[in-house]
């Protein structure tokens, strides 16, 4: 192997009481993809900001090319050839998309004399990853999910980058995205660069990886060749012990009746384009109902819809029985309504506020915790308690930051309150996206307790495997209006080729 590009000693860091790396040791040889697994928390995803200069590690040494580095930010990792993609998206949502990738095109310069030249190279990109950036003056925070990722990738891949990190990159991807992303990543090998992948999808790493670094509670428990274990045994030295069998999706009760319905639903995005056409479908109590789809298609303003936060322009929406008529957060989660949105940190949480405060983030849920006009601070602490003990959420203290947790203990927590509402319907938006195996099961096993009651799940996701394997019945949003609906089995390479855009079925 050649001498590593990258070259980590005994690289460690705490936050307060929490040890989030100690004593990790690792090297990435040029021209390799190398894996790094591990649960949410076991401090991958830290390592990594290190790497880049987002973190000061409180010891050990990092060589860059046989010599001592230490890069003070992100920008001295950027001159010295290092590009990241991050798990949650570091763009300025007010921005243009071109605005966003001047800032790491051109930090120095002025870069509007350019801007037809940063035009090209961007669309260059991402026509070799297969990705559509679309409008470039549109602003970011108007994109959908998928859009953004897309960005960030174009992003980081820009200028001389000599080693790639993507942190949990396919997150938001289609199969065929992520077929193409690994296209380009080969590409990547085989031209010498080299690439730090996170992932909590095994078959990826399987798929794409030379070796793999597998992590635990900040330590490195495994150094292996991606083709010496299998799946299983990889997800054993994960979590510790042998893992939990897969959870199997949840039969459908004999004549239950609708907790969820739709009928000829239609909405606008913020800028007026028609976004929902024509939806009608229901969810039954005890059954998951999957929506399925590439990003961007209607997705967001249906989950947007059924929140609160967007008036359809035309339909009726009914919960269990009554039909809607005031679209607001609050009514709707009076009415019977759980949310799990689809960016935790954009709209699950306030990053700066406390674990505590996070979780009576919700108005009815304060109501029904510190009953009368002032709030009880014990009330609320108790019940934070027992939510970090039932959903295993790991933090050093109920008044520590939420962002200085894991992204899947933070989905734990926004899964976790809305399931404290006890809901008839719980809305679902990509709710396993970035998670590992064990919380991802927490997730679904969360969802389970709400169905064995008579809950409604609507699964809204980007992710088609997590959809065939979760739903009882699903549907295709493709362009804003919904395909017939599936049952079991489900026809794959139909829904697959809906998700295209081939003719309804």
């Amino acid at each position: 192997m050649s001498p590593p590009l990258l070259s980590l000693r005994g690289i460690s860091k705490r936050f307060g009481a929490v040890e989030a790396l100690v004593d990790v040791d690792l090297d990435v040889a040029p021209g390799e993809i190398h894996a790094v697994l591990g649960e949410n928390g076991a401090g991958k995803s830290t390592l990594m900001r290190v790497v880049y200069g987002l973190v000061t590690p409180g010891a050990g040494t990092i060589a860059w090319r046989g010599r001592p580095v230490r890069f003070a930010s992100p920008r001295e990792a950027r001159r010295a050839g290092v590009g990241m993609v991050h798990q949650e998206f570091t763009l300025v949502d007010a921005l243009s998309v071109l605005e966003n990738l001047a800032l790491s095109l051109c930090p120095n310069e002025r870069w509007w004399m350019r801007r037809a030249a940063i035009a090209a190279e961007a669309r260059r990109l991402a026509g070799e990853l297969g990705l559509e950036l679309g409008d470039l003056d549109v602003p970011v925070g108007e994109l959908p999910v998928g859009r953004r990722q897309a960005v960030e990738i174009v992003k980081a891949l820009a200028g001389q980058t000599a080693l790639l990190i993507l942190d949990e990159p396919t997150a938001v991807l289609t199969p065929n995205e992520v077929a193409q992303l690994f296209s380009v990543l080969d590409r990547l090998r085989r031209a010498g660069t080299a690439v730090l992948f996170i992932t909590h999808k095994l078959p990826e790493v399987k798929a794409i990886a030379d070796r793999i670094t597998v992590m635990r509670r900040g330590r490195v428990v495994a150094r292996v060749r991606a083709g010496d274990l299998g799946e299983a045994e990889l997800a054993e030295l994960m979590v510790g012990g042998l893992a939990q069998a897969d959870i199997p999706a949840p039969r459908l009760p004999t004549g239950a009746a609708p907790v969820l319905e739709l009928v000829g639903v239609s909405a606008s995005n913020d800028r007026g384009v028609p976004m929902l056409r024509d939806v009608t479908f229901s969810v039954r109590g005890g059954e998951v109902f999957g929506i399925a789809g590439v990003d961007g298609n209607g997705q967001a303003e249906l989950f947007e819809v059924l929140a609160g936060v967007r008036s359809p322009r035309h339909g009726t929406v009914v919960i269990t029985g009554a039909r809607v008529r005031d679209f607001a957060p609050a009514a709707m989660a009076a009415a019977g309504v759980g949310c799990v949105p689809p960016d935790r940190l954009r709209h699950g949480v306030v990053p700066a506020m406390s674990v505590r405060e996070n979780a009576v983030l919700n108005a009815v849920l304060v109501r029904r915790i510190s009953p009368g006009v002032l709030t009880r601070p014990s009330a609320e602490r108790s019940f934070a308690r027992q939510l970090v003990d039932r959903y295993g959420i790991r933090t050093g203290s109920l008044e520590a930051p939420v962002r200085t947790l894991s992204g899947g203990n933070i989905q734990k927590l926004v899964v976790g309150r809305a399931l404290a509402l006890e809901p008839q319907v719980l809305i679902a938006a990509s709710p396993t996206r970035g998670l590992d195996v064990g919380a991802s099961q927490a997730v679904h096993s969360a969802f389970g307790a709400a169905l064995s009651r008579g809950a409604g799940v609507l699964l809204i996701s980007t992710d088609l495997d997590e959809i065939l394997a979760r739903a009882d019945r699903l549907a295709v949003l493709y362009r804003g209006r919904l395909s017939r609906v599936f049952g079991r089995p489900f026809p794959t390479a139909e829904i697959g080729g809906l998700m295209a855009g081939s003719e309804a079925a």
